[in-house]
């Protein structure tokens, strides 16, 4: 078993004792500091800094017990913020009738990106509907995916007028 699939296993298995899900796993271990980044979300309620300070202090000794990742790490954990990552079918599924950004790979294995409402999501594929539109993604070929709020103005100009 690769060593990120060891990670995930053990990571998701510890997450769901303590009640959280794990969003997603980034790992870097190009350099000679390794970083792993946890995503983590609660069903019942919003995630908190004293939800990741929690994990983090368990998801460290759990590391540290097993002796996965030698030598030093940087262990950072997140919630997945209002642009969050879809990741899994239950993502997608969760989130319909929300809007959606998706980069995936045409039928010619070309680069494409689609922002639209998620209107259907099964065991294989995604529905995003856009403008008039309705495209069928089936996950395999997403590259990434994210929620996109329709109402956050922070950051952009207001028009005047």
């Amino acid at each position: 078993m690769e060593i990120r699939e060891r990670l995930e296993e053990l990571i998701d298995s510890e997450l769901a004792m303590l009640g959280y899900e794990l969003v997603k796993l980034e790992a870097s271990f190009a350099t000679r500091r390794k970083l792993l980044r946890i995503f983590i979300d609660r069903v019942d309620r919003p995630v908190t800094i004293d939800d990741c300070v929690e994990v983090t202090k368990a998801i460290g000794f759990v590391l540290d017990s097993e002796d996965i990742l030698p030598g030093p790490y940087t262990l950072e954990v997140s919630s997945p913020g209002v642009e969050r990552p879809l990741v899994k079918p239950e993502h997608f599924r969760r989130f319909v009738g929300n809007l959606a950004r998706v980069e995936y790979l045409d039928d010619t294995k070309e680069k494409r990106k689609v922002t639209g409402s998620i209107v259907e999501a099964d065991e294989t594929a995604v529905s995003i509907k856009f403008n008039d539109d309705v495209l069928k993604i089936e996950y395999h070929n997403i590259l990434k995916a994210n929620l996109k709020p329709e109402d956050l103005t922070f950051g952009k100009k207001k028009k005047r007028g």
